[in-house]
């Protein structure tokens, strides 16, 4: 059957229209546009009233923050469109009418009276700034119908929005909005909404701050050209009324560099309340810190939100800008509360049971007191009050260390181990592990929810569920014995207020902790870089620190009780296996440990003696070595003199003839 020539002409161009086609789509795949300027915003941290608190540039140097059609005021869209692309709904990405409107005046007049860009192109040229020129400009011209094509009308008004120069390194509707007139821009007035029309024609020469007066003069011809001139009369002609862009304050810095760091950008509204944020920030400053060293605090509201997050930036020292809020550092003795609490939760202790604060071997572990005295027998209340070591390692041995790290991580919390493949052992009671001030922050405020262990949150749109931690009575329990420690020294008024202090190992981390009414305090002081720092403790150095805090936060000293005052029973009517904590019966080898290796030799190739210790049992002691009898001078410190390298075994017996003894390796 023969073709007509309509048939094969028509055949013809719809052939070549899905060419075209089909190459305009390869060359969109192939040449898509650069979206990394659009991609690439800044980051502000606002307080819980939205009051600006900091923030930082992109990281190309912009204050540039993502913003939709949708979120700006529609007074503000009517008038771009009128001022820039009133054909915006009607063409592709190229108005041809305006760029023959353009040629003609170039021709006629013989220089550029108005480009002909749309919104489009003038989106495009934002994407990848270029000199103006021919091939600029039919550059622009391709890209502008590939992101009408891509994106659609909203997505070219979403990225001219969102990149426009609004002066300076200020781009886009959101970030001058916030920055000139301190408010979003979902709601602006003629008068606003025709100053940000305006700047990006001549973004230098209408700077707000800089040539204030010029850009109120452009924002009263807006209002002319677009009609809407009933504002003009209300624009001020005085450069004072548009003074340029606010100074970004900087009173966060450690939190904004945490949710730099997660990739947060864009403005984030946080629990944050800034005057306490900046109040606190000035007294660690003021307050003299540790040799080489600084402060750090966290305040938690009743619900989790962070009041005040004081990363330890305030003071200049190696290290310091490290958020100590979120480093892991050796807890010391802060974690005691937690291992009692869940011994009361198993009823194997109760505060009133009897437990014994003297030198002993624990599962081969051997601690002594922070001030190397023994109190001998004592509570479980009196035991926490006073942070003494031997119980707590009592205590976590009844538990067991992976009971008691297990029900940490249920609520988020999991300690770093020293070792990856290190087993969890009973040195966990006295900060053998590594944990950060928010952790601390989530363990602590168990105390003020009757268990329920809140995890910290600083975004003001989200928080996570409660998980528990202690039950209901063990938590009060806790509670109630820290209410009675003793407060720091030259505290006033200090009632109702839970507070633990702890010390690391080597003095190089400070420690207190304080529920009280409805805030969970937390202070760290010490070096950043984990060197030691002598002389620093946590009822010294770190305390005071904390009570300021809790004047401040409780002016008046009228802190809301808990409200709870648990009862126990008499001590008669407890179990005997409640009333007190059975220790060891017979004497126990302290050290050497079991199984040890120990160097003896000096460095002339003579032996030196080797140290003995027992505990427990009932003194004295009579020690052998390999079964021959030591013989130990009245008042002195048992020791031994191996006559060469090899195995040996030890052994000690107590007055009532019970024995202990252990093998050691003598290299």
């Amino acid at each position: 059957m023969r073709r007509t020539p309509a048939v094969t002409l028509t055949l013809g161009l719809l052939a070549a229209m899905v060419l075209s086609a089909g190459m305009l789509w390869i060359l969109d795949r192939l040449l898509p546009p650069d979206l990394s300027r659009l991609q690439a915003s800044a980051l502000i941290l606002t307080e819980r009233t939205g009051a600006r608190l900091d923030g930082r540039t992109s990281v190309d140097g912009a204050w540039r923050l993502p913003l939709a059609a949708s979120q700006v005021d529609p007074v503000y869209m009517h008038m771009l469109l009128l001022t820039e692309d009133r054909r915006f709904y009607w063409h592709p990405g190229v108005d041809p009418f305006s760029m023959a409107r353009a040629v003609g005046q170039l021709v006629t007049r013989g220089h550029i009276v108005s480009g002909g860009s749309t919104l489009a192109m003038q989106a495009s040229r934002l994407l990848s700034p270029h000199r103006h020129s021919l091939r600029g400009k039919l550059l622009d011209m391709a890209r502008a119908m590939q992101l009408e094509w891509r994106y659609g009308r909203r997505g070219v008004l979403d990225i001219y929005l969102t990149l426009t120069p609004e002066g300076g390194n200020i781009e886009g509707i959101r970030a001058a909005s916030l920055l000139y007139f301190n408010h979003e821009p979902d709601h602006l007035a003629r008068q606003e909404a025709a100053v940000l029309v305006a700047i990006p024609r001549h973004p230098t020469t209408l700077r707000p701050g800089r040539h204030s007066a010029l850009a109120l003069a452009a924002a009263r011809r807006v209002l002319r050209r677009t009609g809407m001139g009933r504002g003009v009369e209300n624009v001020p002609s005085d450069a004072a009324s548009l003074p340029g862009a606010a100074a970004m304050p900087h009173a966060a810095p450690a939190l904004l560099a945490h949710a730099w760091r997660a990739g947060r950008r864009g403005t984030v509204r946080t629990t944050l309340d800034g005057r306490l944020q900046r109040m606190l920030r000035s007294v660690v400053a003021a307050r003299d810190a540790p040799l080489r060293g600084t402060f750090a605090a966290l305040v938690v509201r009743h619900d989790g939100g962070v009041a005040a997050w004081i990363g330890g930036g305030e003071h200049q020292c190696p290290g310091c800008a490290v958020d100590l809020v979120l480093a892991r550092r050796s807890p010391g003795s802060t974690l005691k509360p937690f291992i009692y609490g869940m011994a009361f939760d198993r009823g194997v202790l109760t505060p009133r049971t009897r437990i014994s604060d003297g030198r002993m071997s624990l599962s081969g572990y051997a601690p002594h007191d922070f001030d190397q005295n023994f109190r001998g027998e004592t509570t479980v209340a009196d035991a926490l009050r006073q942070s003494l070591n031997v119980p707590a390692v009592q205590a976590l041995r009844l538990i067991g260390p992976d009971h008691f790290l297990s029900r940490l991580a249920a609520c988020g919390v999991v300690p770093r181990l020293p070792g990856r493949d290190t087993a969890p052992g009973l040195a966990i009671a006295l900060g053998g592990e590594g944990i950060s001030m928010h952790d601390l922050a989530t363990l602590y405020s168990a105390l003020n929810h009757d268990g329920q262990a809140m995890v910290p949150y600083f975004d003001a749109t989200g928080r996570a569920p409660g998980a528990s931690l202690l039950g209901r009575r063990a938590a009060q329990d806790v509670r109630a014995i820290l209410e009675g420690t003793p407060p720091p020294p030259g505290t006033g008024q200090w009632n109702h207020v839970a507070f633990k202090t702890g010390t690391s190992y080597g003095m190089r981390d400070a420690w207190a902790a304080a529920v009280t009414g409805p805030w969970t305090i937390i202070v760290w002081a010490g070096r950043p870089d984990g060197t030691a720092s002598p002389g620093i403790t946590g009822r010294a150095t770190a305390a005071p620190l904390l009570a300021h805090i809790v004047s401040l936060l409780e002016p008046d000293g009228d802190i809301m009780a808990s409200g709870v005052t648990p009862r126990h029973q008499a001590i008669r009517y407890l179990s005997p296996a409640l009333r007190q904590l059975a220790r060891p019966g017979g004497p126990q080898i302290i050290l050497p440990r079991p199984g040890s290796e120990m160097e003896s030799r000096a460095d002339d190739g003579t032996m030196t003696p080797i140290g003995l210790e027992a505990g427990g049992g009932t003194p004295p002691y009579r020690w052998m070595v390999n079964g021959t009898g030591l013989e130990v001078p009245p008042g002195a410190m048992p020791s031994w003199l191996p006559d060469g390298v090899g195995y040996a075994h030890i052994s000690v017996m107590d007055m009532q003839g019970r024995s202990a003894a252990v093998d050691v390796r003598i290299r």
